[in-house]
């Protein structure tokens, strides 16, 4: 079986700019994690957390949020099903995905928090327990 995380992390002092973005990506992954429900339709998860990042300035579209929010994992590190505009395959308790938005500035920065999640009877849970919890907190505390 396979998984998939990524963090973003500062050598130094971040920027106020840099820790605004963190906040809004972080946003995005609570958006989408909420949004994947049993019924949900894949494209449902992706505008969920697409949403949280231009609502705070960073679209429209894929201007800054340049990629699918996830993918399925399981047997593969990418695999499908897509959570991605257009897919329109409804969620099923069982199923994981990754759950990875961004936000990247040409030039400047990039922010992504990517943690995998499992859907459930009721909604979805994070798989793991390493959420990020602050940008100089990177892993949550065990």
């Amino acid at each position: 079986f396979r998984s998939d995380v990524t963090r973003t992390i500062v050598f130094g002092k971040p920027t106020d700019r840099l820790l605004k973005v963190w906040d809004v990506v972080k946003k995005a992954q609570t958006a989408a994690l909420s949004a994947c429900r049993p019924g949900a339709a894949c494209e449902d998860v992706d505008a969920a957390a697409r949403k949280v990042i231009e609502d705070a300035g960073y679209g429209p579209d894929y201007n800054y949020f340049a990629h699918r929010l996830g993918h399925g994992i399981g047997m593969e590190g990418h695999e499908y099903p897509y959570l991605v505009r257009g897919n329109k395959l409804k969620l099923v308790p069982g199923m994981t995905f990754s759950n990875e938005p961004g936000i990247y500035i040409y030039g400047e920065f990039g922010v992504r928090h990517e943690d995998c999640m499992v859907v459930t009877e009721d909604g979805a849970r994070y798989l793991g327990g390493m959420e990020a919890l602050a940008i100089d907190r990177p892993f949550a505390d065990r």
